[in-house]
This record gives structure tokens, C-alpha cells and sequence, in this order.
């Protein structure tokens, strides 16, 4: 017992360590990265290429089928996680000299290499969802996620901003930092050499991403099974399981909402807003504090009263935080900034849930095999919408009062179809019942209690200042 406790407080310790450096690589180089979508706009993508290049992200998610073949007949994960990783990691400096080699076909061979680097991520993603699930005991599991990701939300804003700042300086819209850096400098327009910047990038990030799985090796691990039920059979054991199959209906059906537009938000900060790398991390920032507080939150949540009753709070959450980016325009950033503290907090929540709630469900031993399926399922899901919304962009929208440009018809759309999701939502079967009604209650009656503490604070300190200047003038 004393070993297991042991174990579990260094696989803890490894598991943030090894996660700093993680996030500071997906920050740079992974599926929804900035930097990503400012090299696509350098090599001159067009809206479907656009679609692509997200759309990989979650494509990349059916292969964590593979994860399952590779493991299987292993008692150990951490090699093959190591590799997988080392691998698709290694491959992230090829971003970088793409642009240095020109041409037309550029921008396709970044996605076919950003396609395969993903991929292999995803493979061993999977792995590391069995070996993290195997170490981590299930009734801690959503205050260790919250704790993990909020120590790797501060790693990813200060790397963020760090080649933000870097990045902006040879860009041909630097920014109000980017041109003071230049003017403190005394420096003339970088933008003809902004190749060798992303050069630079992608090399660091390709490094830090290495160094990362050098201290992943300290992990502990579990011995698991050689499993001798055949692949396919193993692919098909999750859909026997009927609460699986609700669970899987709700995330494809998520999944498809939350495609809907997901390839535009960035282009439509950059292109339509005018926003330079180092404005959009200042979103990103506000978004991941309002996040990082909220994860213990979250966490709280989750393990008291359920993944199904957290997941309705932030559903109900997603069809609000894309409407103010209807309203938004060059002069309007401070409504995407407040946009961005609410947005924190909900995919703070829906983080946690994405993860913990399929490892919730799943039989000892069936992690990485319902893992693996639910994530394939759900990353085909949004990948179709993601392609369709490049594909089929809608035309220009007039409501009364409001003239939608086209990526901001696909805002309103995800609005709407989120909300559709709680159907599916309501079918799937939790061991923890406490009724959504009372949930709602107690957090509405905990939020009540805040504030009357708070304003009761503010009166206390207002009668003390009149007291004082009642003294003051007697």
C-alpha cells in the first residue's frame, strides 16, 4: 500500500513536469496553434486549406485505434509511448524549412507532414490514456486533471507570449509591442525574413517537445495485460456496452456542433479584426487565467456531482460564447477580450469532462480500448464539419441591425447546434444521480452566498471611509 502511495505521488510529480513541456509544444506546434495558422496565412492558404489544417487535428484522433494495436500484446505502454511521440515530435522542424523551400506545393506538403506528426501523437496519446488511467485511482482523477492543466496553462501563456513577441517582429501587422520592440531596436521591417523565423520556431518547439518525453521516462508504470482477444473484436467490445453507445452518440454529436466554424476563429482575429500574434495570445491569456482559476472549480464539480452534470452547465455555456463575436469588429476587441474569460472557464470544464468522463464509464483494464474508439469517433465527427465549413462557406447574412460576414454566419450556426447536444447528453448513464435541478440549485445558492458576502465586504469598507472622513471634518 505504502509502494502504491509512492508510486502515485511520483507519477504525479512526472506527469505536471513532463506536461510543462508538453504544452509549451502543442502551444507552438500542435492541432489550434497560433503559429500554425500565421505560417498557413505565409504560405497563402485559402478557406479549404483552412478547413484542412484544423481538420487534421481531429482526423489525427482515429488513429488512437492503432494505439490499442501497438499495445496490446505489451506489458508495458512507456516505450512505446516514448517513441510514438519522439517520432511525430521529431518531424515538427519540417514546418519550418517548408517556406525556405517556396513553390506552390508548400503549403500541401506542410499538411501532409503536419498530418502525419499528428498522427503519430494521437497513437500515442492513446497509450498514455491507458498508462495515466492505470496510475491515477479513479475517485482523484478530476482534481489531478484540474491540477495538472492549470500549472500547464501558465507554461503555455508564458511560451506563448515569449514567441509571440519573437513572431510579431516580422510580421508585415507587428502590432502596438511588435512595432515598440522594433522601435526600441531600431530595427527596420523583418517581414522578408520571416521564414527564418518560423524556421527558428519550429526547431525550439521540435526541441522542447524531445526534452519533455527525456522526463516522461521517470514515470512509473503498472504492469498490465497481454491481451489475446483479437483487434478487431477488441475495436467492436465498447459498442456491446450500451451506455458506451449513448456516450459515443452524445461526443460524435458535440463533436459535429462544435465543428461547425472551429477552422475560422484565428482567421477571422487575423484577416477581419487585424489582431498581430501578440494580441491574440493576450486573448489566450485571458481565456486560460479564467480557465486556471475555474479548473479547481471544475474538478470539485465533476468528482461530487458527476461528468453528465458538469457537461450540461458547459453546454449550456458554448451556445453563449460565440455571440459576441457577431458584434465584434476592429474597434470592438474588448468584446472578444470578455468573451475570452467566459470561454476560459467553459473549456476549462469541458477539458476535464472530455477527459475523465470515457475513462469514467469504461471497466478496469478497458481504458485505453474505449478511449481509443471514443476519440476516433468523436475526431471524425468534427472533422467532417470542420471540412464542410471550408468547403461550403455560406454567403453573407443580414439580420435587423447586424450585417454577418460569412465565417460569422458559421459563429451563429455552432451556437445553436451545441445547444442540440444536450439531447444526447440526457440518455447517457452516470453512477453519481444527484438531479441536474439540485446541482443547478446549490451552485446558484453558493454563488448568492459569494455575493453577499462580497457586497457586505464593500459596505464595511465604505461605512469605515465615512466614519474616517466624518471624523476628519468634526
Amino acid at each position: 500500500m505504502k509502494e502504491e502511495g509512492s508510486q502515485l505521488r511520483q507519477t504525479i510529480r512526472v506527469s505536471i513536469t513532463e506536461g510543462l513541456f508538453s504544452q509549451l509544444y502543442t502551444g507552438l506546434a500542435g492541432p489550434g496553434s497560433v503559429f500554425l495558422t500565421k505560417l498557413a496565412s505565409l504560405l497563402g492558404a485559402q478557406p479549404f486549406q483552412y478547413g484542412v489544417l484544423f481538420a487534421i487535428g481531429q482526423l489525427s484522433q482515429v488513429f488512437q485505434l492503432l494505439g490499442i494495436a501497438v499495445t496490446r500484446r505489451l506489458r508495458a505502454r512507456k516505450k512505446a509511448v516514448i517513441t510514438l511521440a519522439a517520432l511525430g515530435r521529431g518531424l515538427t522542424p519540417l514546418y519550418g524549412l517548408l517556406p525556405l523551400i517556396g513553390g506552390a506545393a508548400s503549403m500541401n506538403s506542410f499538411l501532409f507532414a503536419f498530418f502525419v506528426a499528428t498522427s503519430l501523437l494521437a497513437v500515442s496519446s492513446n497509450a498514455w490514456m491507458g498508462w495515466i488511467g492505470d496510475m491515477v485511482p479513479t475517485r482523484i482523477r478530476g482534481r489531478f486533471f484540474a491540477k495538472r492543466n492549470q500549472l500547464l496553462l501558465i507554461a503555455g501563456l508564458l511560451g506563448g507570449y515569449l514567441f509571440g513577441v519573437a513572431i510579431d517582429l516580422f510580421d508585415r501587422n507587428p502590432g502596438p509591442a511588435g512595432r515598440a520592440l522594433r522601435s526600441v531596436l531600431d530595427l527596420e521591417s523583418l517581414q522578408s525574413h520571416a521564414h527564418l523565423a518560423f524556421l527558428v520556431l519550429f526547431c525550439a518547439a521540435g526541441v522542447i517537445g524531445l526534452s519533455g518525453l527525456y522526463i516522461l521516462r521517470r514515470q512509473p508504470e503498472r504492469e498490465k495485460d497481454v491481451e489475446t482477444e483479437p483487434f478487431l473484436s477488441m475495436l467492436a467490445s465498447p459498442f456491446r456496452d450500451r451506455n458506451f453507445r449513448r456516450l459515443a452518440v452524445w461526443g460524435a454529436w458535440w463533436m459535429l456542433a462544435t465543428g461547425i466554424g472551429a477552422p475560422f476563429w484565428q482567421p477571422f482575429m487575423i484577416d477581419r479584426l487585424r489582431m498581430s500574434v501578440l494580441l491574440i495570445q493576450f486573448y489566450g491569456t485571458i481565456s486560460a487565467v479564467a480557465g486556471m482559476v475555474s479548473l479547481r472549480a471544475w474538478g470539485r464539480l465533476i468528482d461530487r456531482y458527476g461528468n453528465k452534470n458538469s457537461m450540461r452547465i458547459a453546454t449550456v455555456m458554448s451556445a453563449v460564447s460565440p455571440l459576441p463575436w457577431l458584434f465584434a469588429t476592429p474597434s470592438s476587441l474588448w468584446l472578444i477580450y470578455t468573451e475570452a474569460a467566459f470561454s476560459g472557464v467553459l473549456w476549462a470544464g469541458v477539458g476535464i469532462v472530455i477527459t475523465n468522463f470515457v475513462l469514467t464509464i469504461a471497466p478496469a483494464g478497458r481504458q485505453q480500448s474505449y478511449s481509443g474508439v471514443f476519440g476516433a469517433m468523436s475526431g471524425l465527427a468534427m472533422m467532417s464539419t470542420m471540412l464542410l465549413s471550408g468547403a461550403l462557406m455560406p454567403p453573407p447574412l443580414a439580420l435587423p441591425g447586424l450585417s454577418l460576414h460569412p465565417m460569422q454566419v458559421l459563429f451563429l450556426c455552432t451556437a445553436v447546434a451545441r445547444l442540440t447536444s444536450l439531447l444526447p447528453l440526457s440518455r447517457v448513464h452516470e453512477d453519481i444521480s444527484t438531479p441536474f435541478g439540485s446541482v443547478l440549485g446549490i451552485i446558484l445558492q453558493h454563488a448568492s452566498v459569494r455575493v453577499l458576502a462580497i457586497s457586505a465586504l464593500i459596505g464595511r469598507r465604505r461605512g469605515q471611509g465615512d466614519d474616517a472622513t466624518e471624523d476628519g471634518l468634526a
